[in-house]
Order: structure tokens, then sequence, then C-alpha cells
């Protein structure tokens, strides 16, 4: 199979990051309080949780912050339902803006970014699935960024989903717990709940700073394929 050429490269490239803009520029005038009306709207229909996934799939894709989705399935589902329905959304959006942005903006970033992405590619090495799961667990990372990112990355897309899932599940269940006790603020599940996701912010950020202190540098790792 042929390679693009570097200019279709960087028009698909280009492609990404206007279709990117143009989400972006979408939320802001659609507003967050709007997007959640939208997805109360649908997990009140008569299609319920099913409509609920579709739009939360939809949402993620097009760069709606993913808390909002979770907190909503919680607050209006109940954690029983909420929990799977929040995790099947954002896993199935994660996955498609993963495959978007590999499809459009891979190739470009490699010859645009050179040995700058190499780099990236280098540090991810067979950990991928380990870097992922970090990651997602890391509050400071922006869900959909993660996202398109990962997929100019050469990340395995196995992996990228394995990680995502696994890393996505402590917070997404906390979350619609507590966005299902929300009603009572004081009680001790809620109080739990809350307390148990600031113990795995902490724990991630200093999982992530471990792991990235253990990976050797680059031109270590470099001699030693040598």
């Amino acid at each position: 199979m042929r390679r693009p050429t570097f200019s279709l490269a960087l028009v698909r490239l280009v492609v990404l990051g206007v279709l990117l803009v143009i989400a972006s520029v979408a939320l802001m005038v659609l507003g967050t309080d709007g997007v959640r009306d939208v997805l109360e709207d649908a997990a009140g229909s008569s299609w319920g949780a099913l409509a609920f996934v579709l739009l939360y799939i939809v949402a993620v894709v097009t760069m709606v912050p993913g808390t909002i989705g979770t907190i909503t399935a919680g607050a209006i589902l109940g954690f029983a339902v909420g929990f799977p329905v929040a995790m099947l959304g954002a896993s199935v959006g994660a996955t498609i803006a993963f495959f978007i942005a590999r499809a459009l903006g891979r190739e470009g970033s490699q010859q645009l970014l050179g040995g700058r992405l190499m780099s990236v590619d280098d540090w991810l090495g067979e950990n991928d699935f380990v870097s992922i799961v970090i990651l997602r667990l890391m509050p400071i990372v922006p869900f959909n960024l993660l996202n398109y990112a990962a997929g100019l990355t050469a990340v395995r897309p196995s992996r990228y989903v394995a990680g995502t899932l696994v890393g996505m599940l402590p917070g997404t269940a906390l979350t619609t717990f507590a966005a299902s006790r929300a009603d009572d603020p004081s009680s001790t599940a809620f109080i739990a709940a809350a307390v148990a996701l600031v113990v795995i912010v902490i724990a991630s950020t200093y999982g992530a700073r471990r792991y990235t202190k253990s990976k050797p540098p680059q031109d270590q790792r470099t001699q030693d394929k040598v």
C-alpha cells in the first residue's frame, strides 16, 4: 500500500484540526448546561438508556467533557444503570475518536513532527497498555484530548481500548455512584465516594511519577537495542 504524500497527509491533519475546532465552537455555543439538558431528556425518553448511550458517544467524539455525561448518568439513571451506560458510551466514543485521529492525523503528524513523535512512540514502547491506564487515571489529563492524541501515536488499538476500559473503571464507578447519591451529600455513601475519588487522584498521580521515573531515557533505550 502506498503511503500518502506529504501534502495529502498534511491535508488530513488539517481536516482533523478543523473538525476539532468546529466541535469546540459548537460546545461553547451550546454550553455545558445545554449538553446536560439534552442528555437528561434522552435518559427520560422512551428509549431511555439506549438514547443516552448514543448521545454520550456523540458527545465524547465532539469533545464534550466526559464528566458531564458520567454525572448525568448517575443522577438520572442511578448507579445500577448509570454506571454501565456511562462506561459504554464513554469507551465507544473514546474508541471512535481514537480511530478518527489515527485515520486523519497519524501520517501527517509523523511527517510534520518527525523525531518528536518518534520520541513519544518510543516512550510508550511495549508498555502502551500501562501508559494508557495511568493517563486515564490522572485527572489532569483531559479525557477527550487523550482520545485524539493517542490516535496520533503508535499505541496499538487493542491496548488503547483495554487501557481505556481499565483506567476509566474506578473513576466512572465512583462518579456515577456519588452522582446517584447527590441528593443527600451528607450521607455516608456520598462522602465515602468523594473520599475514594480523592484517593484515586493522589494515588494515580504518585503512580504516574514512579512509572515515568522507571522508564530509562530514550538514548539509553536506543543503545540497549543496538
